[in-house]
This record gives C-alpha cells, sequence and structure tokens, in this order.
C-alpha cells in the first residue's frame, strides 16, 4: 500500500507533464497556422524524403545499438547484438509513447539489459555513457563545423557563442566522468546526511564510468560510432526539410539541429513534446528564413520518423511480454504432465 501511496504523485506528475507537452504543442501549431498554411505545407511533402529519413534514422539506430554494445562488451557482459537491437528499439517505443520524461525510453534500456545480462551497474552505466558520449559528439560536431566555415550565417551570432560553449562544457563533463572528481566529497556529504546507501551506489557507479571512460580504444570507436550515428539523424533532419521543397545550406541547418537536440534533453515534457517543435520553429525561422509552417512540419516529420521506429519497438515489447509469459506457462503446464499416475483402486 506504501508503494502504491509513493508512486501516486510520480504518476501525477507524469500525466501532468504529457499534459504541459501537449498544451505547448498546441500552442505552437496554433501560432503556425494563423501566419502559414500549415495543412497545405504537409500536403506538398514529398514520401519518397521521408522514406529517405526513416531509413537515414534505422541505420542511426543500429549504429547507436553497436555503439552501446561496445560498452557492455568491453565491460565483459555477454549479450547479443540482436538482443539489444530490439532493446533500443523498446527503449524508443517508450520515449515515443509512454507518458514519462525522455530518459523514460533509456530507464526501460537500463532495467531490460539488467535483467538480460544481471550486470545492473553496468547496464545503467552503459547506457549513460551511450547517452553521454552521443550528446556530446553532436555539440562538438556542430562546433567543429562551425569552425571550419568561418563565412557561415551563423558566424557571429549569439548561436555560435551558444554551440561553442556547449562543445567546451560537454568535453569537461566527460573529462570529470572519466577522473571521478567530486564524487568523494558528494559521498562524505551524503553520508553525514545519513543517505550512505545512495552514496555508495554513487561511488560504485563513478567507479564502471572511470573504467569504460579509461580505455582510450573504446573511447575512440565509440565517438567515432557517434559521428556516424549524428550524421545519419542529422541529415535524416535535413531530408523532412526538403520533402517540403524548402532548401537551406546544409552546414548552416546541422549546427541549429544540433542545438535543438541539446534543448530536448530538458525533462519538462515526453519526447520533448511541444518543445522539439518550438525549437524548431524559432531556429529554422530566425536563422535560416524558413516558413513557420514548413519549421513546424519537418519538427513533426522528425517525430513522426520516430514515431514509426517507436511502433516497430512497441511490437517488439509485445513479442518479447508474450514471449516471457509463455515460458513462465511453461514448467506449470510440463508440471503438471510429469505428474505420476495415481496407482491404487480408483475407479
Amino acid at each position: 500500500m506504501a508503494s502504491e501511496k509513493n508512486s501516486k504523485p510520480g504518476r501525477w506528475w507524469n500525466w501532468a507533464r504529457m499534459g504541459l507537452g501537449l498544451a505547448g504543442l498546441g500552442i505552437v501549431v496554433y501560432g503556425v497556422s494563423e501566419e502559414d498554411a500549415l495543412l497545405e505545407t504537409f500536403l506538398s511533402v514529398d514520401l519518397g524524403y521521408i522514406f529517405i529519413a526513416f531509413v537515414l534514422t534505422l541505420a542511426a539506430t543500429i549504429v547507436k545499438t553497436g555503439r552501446w554494445w561496445l560498452v557492455l562488451n568491453f565491460s565483459q557482459v555477454e549479450i547479443s547484438f540482436q538482443r539489444l537491437f530490439g532493446t533500443y528499439l523498446v527503449g524508443t517505443f517508450f520515449s515515443q509513447f509512454m507518458p514519462g520524461s525522455s530518459m523514460g525510453g533509456d530507464a526501460m534500456r537500463m532495467v531490460e539489459t539488467s535483467v538480460d545480462t544481471g550486470h545492473a551497474v553496468t547496464s545503467v552505466s552503459s547506457v549513460l555513457i551511450e547517452r553521454a558520449i552521443g550528446l556530446a559528439t553532436i555539440i562538438v560536431s556542430a562546433s567543429i563545423i562551425l569552425l571550419l566555415s568561418p563565412e557561415d550565417e551563423l558566424t557571429g551570432t549569439s548561436v555560435w557563442w551558444v554551440i561553442h560553449g556547449l562543445a567546451i562544457a560537454c568535453v569537461v563533463g566527460l573529462l570529470v566522468l572519466r577522473m571521478g572528481w567530486f564524487v568523494s566529497p558528494l559521498v562524505r556529504f551524503l553520508e553525514r546526511i545519513k543517505l550512505s546507501v545512495i552514496g555508495s551506489k554513487i561511488r560504485t557507479l563513478s567507479q564502471a564510468f572511470q573504467g569504460q571512460l579509461g580505455h582510450w580504444r573504446l573511447l575512440v570507436q565509440m565517438v567515432a560510432l557517434s559521428f556516424l550515428a549524428n550524421a545519419a539523424t542529422m541529415t535524416a533532419a535535413y531530408v523532412s526539410l526538403l520533402s517540403l521543397n524548402e532548401v537551406v545550406p546544409y552546414f548552416s541547418f546541422i549546427p541549429l539541429i544540433a542545438l535543438a537536440v541539446a534543448i530536448e534533453v530538458i525533462p519538462i515534457s515526453p519526447g520533448a513534446l511541444g518543445l522539439r517543435e518550438a525549437a524548431y520553429v524559432f531556429f529554422l525561422t530566425t536563422f535560416l528564413g524558413v516558413s513557420h509552417a514548413a519549421s513546424l512540419a519537418t519538427a513533426l516529420l522528425v517525430r513522426g520518423v520516430s514515431m514509426a521506429l517507436g511502433v516497430i519497438g512497441g511490437m517488439v515489447f509485445i513479442a518479447r511480454s508474450l514471449d516471457s509469459r509463455s515460458r513462465q506457462l511453461a514448467p506449470s503446464s510440463s508440471s503438471v504432465l510429469n505428474q505420476q499416475p495415481e496407482t491404487g483402486n480408483t475407479p
């Protein structure tokens, strides 16, 4: 009973965030539809481009799975790539459709991998490291693009400075995780306020981070896969814009979308609902002159592609649930069949 009572506030909060996301999306759609013909823009979508965007997003998911598998393999956790890919798709399903934060999918990946492997700490740390390196390389790649394109339209703007600042912050953050700085003082503080159990878990997790980030060959491989996955993901978003017959410079588009991805990390609504759409409309219209309707349509198309992957993940989740249930029923059925017949004068 106590656990049910404790879970109610969290459940209400998740639904509140869903409502907040829907409200935000509604405001963005209302504002854009008042100014531009949003429906007409959607009707002009070239579905061939959307298919390419879906293939690129699927390819990026496969590469991200490989990046995750590398961490687990390095930690000597045995799990097949196929199983891990299915778990990644299940995580996408929870991120896109379940009333929780954008971290809901990652939490599901942690839980499923912990159950599959029996290594809880490694499963949690592998997902966090995979996510951290993925986000860091998105921002760093955007920073590199801006540095190599001094005549870019974004040069000298506030976006230019923000992206470079975030890139430095990401590198510093990974360095802090690698060195384990500030962990010992934090653990001692938690022990003083009678939270030693949490402190112990933080210390164990930090040790896992240090081990995984301390292997340079692993780190180089993960960064290389991250750049490949990010290129596919960013290009998928660009192709979604091209499907609306809007053409902008590719190397100006990528840094803006990278910044939008960084904003999506803020856990305001599930799957950054409403937040992503607002970011796309603001950045693409302000800095690249894309129409409001095309900017919003691009964000919705990107979300639609992700939801399509989420549907596949939902099918994987259902299939796994049915398989698990059948396995639970199998022993009880076999035990009944294996019972010895009674010996006696039964009529």
